[in-house]
């Protein structure tokens, strides 16, 4: 059930400064909702997309009430969607349900919103909450999927789909893209000599160190064993091999493992997108510099002939 906090100017009709107006919303009982949350329900129930959600939301509102904007941000920080235009005047709503808090979805409009609009989009926020609900779980479900529970790194399937995604943003925009691969030197020896729990540890270390090493713009993933790979979006070559320079460097200083001193390096190939090639194409040219970083003597960084960018 909501609970709006509000304070009504003098005005006629009934107004609400947007800045005073916030609310705490919750799922309706059944006998409350209005015939247009019944059928706003319906509608929302179509996607499982948070994004496509509240677009759809936000065209329905817009039905009902005039608004300049919607916004909503999820309760972790992931989502940030944005439809419309913001405005002076804002009304905001904490999004509950049976304890959870969703996130908070802001209305945005020139002129303030009245007492009796404001209820009405109550009424129609209800209808949104146990959509919203299945889909932040459905977003979270497929993002456990996409992830190494080891490292929590992104792992092979979701690197695949990334690549592929990631190679047409580069030839649409002609911007460079960079790949990395990386490989833990001596690492079989690390499992047969301190036992596997300790591998894991110094795989979840050196994941570590390759994540607070890159940009939020980069992404990190575990391809297999103790192999992770770095794409780097907007990247230049000599960007790319210092990226990898910083990863050898950081790696190499981790010193301590699971309270043991250890020394870890990791060998390093490095490529980057040439005209017409495709993904695959791009990250076996970075497994081949890989291996010629690993025979020229290991804790080292190989480049796999960055073309001229700028021209995907």
């Amino acid at each position: 059930m909501s609970q709006l906090r509000a304070k009504p100017r003098r005005t006629d009709p009934p107004a609400v400064d947007p800045h005073q107006a916030a609310g705490r919303i919750g799922p309706a009982p059944p006998a409350q909702s209005t015939t247009e949350a019944l059928e706003l329900t319906g509608t929302l129930q179509t996607t499982l997309e948070v994004d496509k959600l509240i677009e759809l939301f936000a065209r329905e509102v817009r039905r009902h009430i005039e608004v300049d904007g919607v916004a909503y941000d999820d309760q972790n920080g992931h989502a940030h969607i944005r439809v419309g235009e913001q405005a002076l005047h804002r009304a905001s709503y904490d999004i509950v349900v049976d304890g959870d808090a969703l996130g908070e979805l802001r209305l945005y409009r020139v002129h303030p919103f009245t007492a009796d609009e404001l209820t009405r989009f109550e009424n129609l926020l209800c209808a949104l909450v146990y959509p919203l609900r299945n889909a932040l779980s459905y977003r979270l479900a497929v993002e456990r999927a996409l992830r190494d529970p080891l490292t929590g790194a992104l792992n092979r399937a979701a690197l695949e789909e990334a690549l592929q995604r990631e190679v047409e943003v580069a030839r649409r925009q002609r911007t460079p893209l960079g790949v990395l691969f990386i490989d833990i030197d001596r690492f079989k020896l690390v499992n047969d000599t301190h036992g596997h729990r300790f591998g894991d540890d110094v795989l979840r270390a050196v994941a570590h160190a390759v994540s607070d090493t890159i940009r939020r713009s980069d992404a990190l993933y575990r391809y297999g064993g103790e192999e992770l790979v770095v794409i780097a979006s907007h990247t230049q070559p000599i960007g790319a091999e210092q990226l990898a320079e910083r990863i050898r460097n950081n790696v190499a200083a981790i010193g301590m493992v699971g309270g043991r001193e250890m020394r870890v390096t990791v060998s390093i190939g490095v490529a980057g997108l040439r005209t017409g090639e495709s993904g695959d194409a791009v990250l076996k040219r970075a497994d081949a510099a890989l291996y010629r970083a690993k025979e020229n003597g290991r804790n080292r960084v190989e480049s796999g002939d960055f073309e001229a960018t700028g021209s995907c």
